[in-house]
């Protein structure tokens, strides 16, 4: 019979090698994109002409992530530049978490591992940033509520500032930061250390946008390039590829262009698709309901692959709150289950999921923390690693398959 400790055994050299194969893969082994981390390695190849000035007032390069990007881009290529950013917050958030939560479990640090192996943190764009300094934020919450610590450090503080100016889908957790603000400070005074932080950082990256704003009119974030959009938005670009994806017209996960939203709505009419995300949720509620169907089930789906029983947390995190009333749970759980409910209902094309990265982290603390202090069956252990080491040895098997299929392996055949 296969008892945790064998489970553990086998889990950790095979998780090892998962994540070493993902990290090759995703750094060296990927072709460069034309999505975002495309469009941003373009922006920091025009910055290595044009300067470091240019890019923060360009308007479209998130800041704090150009403070790291931009000297290592001068190193690298800008696409590896961005992709060992990336890389550089990962191994920062494995050595944070341990340390932070202290929880001395070879189980927590092997399911740690496998998640950051994962493409929502390796892939060369801001986000890996933005997961960094919420995780950061929502960490030290949690350590207040269950009473590990008195305060919220400072530099947690400054790290939930900075989120917001570095990418503006930051705005979606802003339920799950004053949520953690609130149950923090309910019953406590804030200090002026405290204000302080919030105040004076609030400051310095306000400061660092002026040049922003004082050409474009708004924050330098991950501002796609506005020129090339013929008047159109990207509610409305989207909102059409889900449409042409369920006719079947393009395949399901792409869009179509913006000339072919321009061209829609021409003859259509500028009502034919909705410009906001407020609109395009009651523009038609069926297809929003089908939508969120659909993408909560994908969400779920991706989110087993990536982070495997932590996904599931709210359900068992919900139910613990109530049997035993732990705030930190609590928080964890519902701060999870509200936000794969809110970006399945906001977002009408296909969900990205690596948006959800900081709250999978919330479920894989919440699970750990269930485990350490026995309140699930010894058995859960057991059933989380062998569900650990199956996805492991699949992603072994799929990193070979893509890595064997990339232009970069086959240059050395």
């Amino acid at each position: 019979m296969i008892d945790t400790a064998l489970a553990g055994k086998v889990l950790k050299p095979t998780a090892l090698i998962y994540s070493l194969l993902a990290a090759l893969y995703w750094i060296f082994f990927l072709s460069p994109g034309d999505g975002d981390e495309g469009l941003m390695a373009l922006y920091l190849d025009e910055s290595k002409i044009k300067g470091f000035y240019w890019l923060i007032q360009a308007g479209n390069f998130s800041i704090p992530f150009s403070l790291l990007a931009y000297p290592l881009s001068l190193l690298f290529p800008s696409y590896l530049a961005l992709r060992f950013s990336s890389l550089l917050g990962a191994v920062f958030l494995y050595f944070y978490l341990d340390k932070a939560l202290n929880f001395k479990s070879k189980n927590f640090r092997i399911h740690l591992l496998f998640y950051l192996s994962s493409g929502s943190f390796l892939l060369g764009t801001n986000d890996n940033l933005l997961f960094c300094l919420l995780t950061v934020f929502f960490t030290e919450v949690y350590l207040v509520l269950v009473k590990r610590q008195e305060r919220v450090p400072r530099y947690a503080l400054i790290s939930m500032v900075t989120a917001l100016f570095t990418r503006q889908m930051a705005v979606i957790y802003l339920p799950v930061i004053l949520a953690g603000l609130f149950l923090v400070y309910f019953r406590k005074k804030i200090f002026w250390k405290e204000y302080q932080a919030i105040i004076v950082s609030s400051l310095f990256w306000f400061g660092l946008n002026l040049p922003s704003i004082q050409a474009n009119g708004f924050i330098s974030f991950d501002n796609k390039d506005t020129k090339s959009q013929l008047g159109m938005t990207w509610v409305q670009r989207q909102y059409l590829s889900q449409l042409s994806a369920n006719e079947g017209e393009i395949p399901q996960f792409s869009h179509v262009t913006w000339e072919e939203t321009y061209k829609y709505v021409q003859e259509n009419g500028q009502e034919s698709l909705p410009r906001t995300s407020l609109e395009a949720l009651v523009f038609d509620p069926i297809l929003t309901l089908k939508e969120f169907i659909k993408d909560f089930g994908f969400m779920i789906y991706s989110g087993f692959r990536q982070c495997g029983l932590a996904v599931f947390f709210p359900v068992l995190g919900i139910w613990l709150f109530f049997k035993s009333g732990n705030k930190g749970i609590g928080y964890l759980s519902l701060s999870q289950l509200f936000l794969m409910l809110a970006i399945s209902f906001i977002i009408i094309s296909y969900v990205e999921i690596r948006w959800l990265a900081p709250v999978f982290i919330m479920g894989l603390i919440g699970l750990q923390e269930s485990i350490r202090s026995k309140q699930v069956p010894v058995q859960m252990d057991l059933i989380n690693q062998l569900t650990l080491l199956a996805l492991s040895l699949y992603g072994f098997y799929r990193y070979v398959t893509l890595i064997q299929n990339t232009e970069v392996f086959q240059s050395f055949l």
